[in-house]
């Protein structure tokens, strides 16, 4: 009998909605890096929400998309209770109010106070989003159409519901990059360490430079 080691099987690739929700993750932390804890209540004008609101509100809506995908599950927001489907409409009573001035757990109040808490709630609900989606196969999340709902077309699966919960997280983090630029903070590209003014730099050097000039005159 061959006494040799088995060769061990590869792990299975990642479940492409997981991987995806790792960078979103990443992105994100990336572009509060140049924030500081006592940043959290920097209003960019007095009707706008805070940084830490701005944090809360995007991790907020993540669990108002599970729950309406999924149903109810144990979050850390209102959000997350609520039943599946898209239809009811309760939720917009308190759209424009603070997840912190809706919710009074002791977690959410810090969080209203520290972007570092409030950063951990917005991990929560990305572990709570890779944990639901990466229990579905890629079959039931892009061919099983939504039950009629008056929010998205007919024709919409959870795939395109996920799609949304991305780019309004990559939207609020769009908004954080401006608080910072507010602050006198240098944030970060959200997709690779290096600093937003050095990026633009490098884009201005090649201009001058003459290196865009074979794209343009092929167009």
């Amino acid at each position: 009998m061959d006494a040799s080691p088995l060769a061990e099987s590869p792990a299975p690739p990642p479940h492409p909605f997981v991987q995806k929700l790792r960078m979103h993750r990443e992105f994100f932390h990336r572009t509060l890096e140049c924030f500081r804890d006592e940043d959290a209540n920097c209003r960019v004008t007095p009707e706008a929400m805070t940084a830490a609101g701005q944090v809360l509100h995007a991790a907020a809506a993540i669990e108002f998309f599970l729950s309406g995908l999924f149903g109810v599950f144990e979050g850390w927001s209102l959000m997350s209770q609520r039943p599946p489907g898209f239809v009811d409409m309760s939720w917009t009573e308190g759209a424009n109010t603070s997840p912190e001035a809706r919710n009074t757990s002791p977690d959410v109040q810090e969080a209203g106070r520290s972007l570092k808490k409030a950063l951990e709630l917005f991990d929560r609900s990305m572990d709570s989003a890779s944990a639901m989606f990466g229990a579905r196969t890629m079959e039931e999340l892009t061919q099983v159409p939504l039950p009629p709902t008056p929010f998205f077309p007919p024709w919409f699966t959870a795939a395109h519901v996920f799609e949304i919960m991305i780019d309004h997280t990559a939207h609020h983090r769009g908004a954080l990059t401006q608080y910072a630029r507010f602050l006198g903070r240098e944030p970060k590209i959200p997709y690779f360490d290096m600093a937003e003014a050095l990026h633009e730099a490098m884009l201005m050097a090649g201009r001058e430079s003459g290196a865009e000039a074979p794209a343009a005159a092929s167009r």
